[in-house]
C-alpha cells in the first residue's frame, strides 16, 4: 500500500522500528497500512480483549504492559505482554473469539490494528509472517514449559497426599490405588502375593506413660525400622493408628515367615529416644496371609488382619499366619 511523507500516521518512523512485531522490516513497506491505524491511551485494568466479545484488532504495545488472563477448570494462567509486542494475533488468524481476557497491567499506549488490515500486512510482508511466526514460537514453549511446572508440581501434590506426614510411609489412599494393581498383576499372572498387617504392642501405655509426642516417635522409629527390615520390591503403608501394612509380591509362605520373623526381631531389639530423655523398647504383633484365587485387597488384608488378631491374643510380640479356613499357625511364642 501506498504511503505519501505528507500524511500522518500513528506512529513515527523510530516507534515502528522499536517494535518487535516489525523487526527487519523497512518502515515504508508497511506505512501506507498504518494510516487508517489508530494508537489509544488506556488506563490500567482497561479491558482490551475479551472473550464475551469477537476481536476486532490487533493489539501492539507501544508502551507499558497488558496482562493476560486466561480460566480454566484448572485455575486462572496469567502472562504479560511486554512494550514491543502484540496480542489479539491468534483470534485475528482463525477468527475465533478469544479464550482470554487482556487488560492493561498499568497505564499504557497501544496500536490498534484493524484485522483485515493486519491480515493484508501479512499478506504483502513475508517478514512479518517471519516475525509472527517467531513470536508465536517462543509463546508454545513458554506455554509447554509453564505446563510442564505445573504438571510437574501436581504429580508432586497428588505424592504428597498419598504420603502419611509422620512416618513418610504411603496412606491407605495410595494403597487402594497401588495394592489393588498389584493384586490385578497378581492374579493375572498368578503371582505368589502376601499381605502383612503389623500393630505396636501396648501402645496406648505408651501414649498413657510418656504423651502423645513420645508416641509419635515410636510410631516414626517403628516405620523406620520397618522399612530397613524389608526388601526394595515390598510395599510398606501405615495403615491407621498403630497398624501398619506391607504387601510382598512374588513372596512365598516360607519367605513371608522369615522376612516377619525378622522384622519382628528388629522391633524387639531397637531402643527409641523419646523427647523427653526416656529410652524405651516396644514389640510388635504381626499376621499374615498369602493371595488365593479371587482375591481382593480387601479380603486378603482382612484375612492377615484375623492372623495379626490371633497372635496379639496369643500373648503378642508374635508372628501368625492365616492358613486359610480358619486355621492359624503361630510362629514364634511371646513374651
Amino acid at each position: 500500500m501506498n504511503y505519501d511523507e505528507k500524511e500522518t500516521l500513528p506512529i513515527s518512523r523510530n516507534e515502528f522500528a522499536e517494535l518487535e512485531i516489525f523487526k527487519n522490516i523497512q518502515f515504508e513497506k508497511l506505512a501506507g497500512f498504518l494510516l487508517p491505524c489508530k494508537t489509544k491511551e488506556v488506563e490500567q485494568g482497561t479491558t482490551l480483549i475479551s472473550p464475551d466479545n469477537p476481536n476486532i484488532d490487533l493489539v501492539i504495545v507501544l508502551r507499558g504492559s497488558l496482562e493476560v488472563k486466561l480460566e480454566s477448570d484448572g485455575g486462572t494462567f496469567t502472562s504479560t505482554i511486554e512494550q514491543g509486542h502484540c496480542a489479539g494475533e491468534m483470534s485475528i488468524f482463525d477468527s475465533i473469539p478469544p479464550s482470554a481476557t487482556v487488560s492493561a497491567k498499568e497505564n499504557s499506549k497501544v496500536l490498534l490494528i484493524p484485522s483485515d488490515i493486519a491480515r493484508a500486512m501479512i499478506s504483502a510482508s513475508h517478514e512479518l509472517s517471519l516475525n509472527f511466526l517467531l513470536i508465536l514460537s517462543q509463546r508454545i514453549r513458554n506455554n509447554n514449559k509453564i505446563v510442564c511446572e505445573e504438571q510437574y508440581h501436581i504429580r508432586r501434590m497428588e505424592e504428597y497426599a498419598k504420603v502419611d506426614a509422620m512416618t513418610g510411609l504411603h496412606n491407605r489412599r495410595w494403597l487402594e490405588e497401588m495394592y489393588t494393581r498389584e493384586m490385578a498383576r497378581s492374579n493375572k499372572g498368578n503371582i505368589m502375593l502376601t499381605a502383612f498387617m503389623l500393630d505396636i504392642d501396648h501402645f496406648k501405655n505408651v501414649n498413657d506413660t510418656y504423651g502423645h509426642l513420645a508416641g509419635d516417635q515410636v510410631l516414626i522409629s517403628v516405620a523406620q525400622t520397618l522399612t530397613r527390615s524389608l526388601r526394595p520390591s515390598d510395599m510398606p503403608v501405615r495403615y491407621g493408628g498403630e497398624e501398619f501394612t506391607v504387601f510382598l509380591p512374588g513372596t512365598s509362605t516360607k519367605n513371608a515367615k522369615i522376612i516377619a520373623e525378622r522384622i519382628r526381631r528388629d522391633m524387639e531389639n531397637m531402643s527409641i529416644s523419646l523427647p523427653d530423655g526416656n529410652i524405651i523398647q516396644v514389640t510388635v504383633s504381626i499376621g499374615f496371609a498369602e493371595r488365593v484365587d479371587n482375591d481382593t485387597v480387601a479380603s486378603l488384608i482382612d484375612r492377615a488382619d484375623k492372623a495379626l488378631y490371633h497372635a496379639k491374643q496369643n500373648g503378642r510380640n508374635r508372628v501368625c499366619q492365616n492358613l486359610g479356613d480358619g486355621k492359624m499357625q503361630l510362629l514364634k511364642t511371646g513374651t
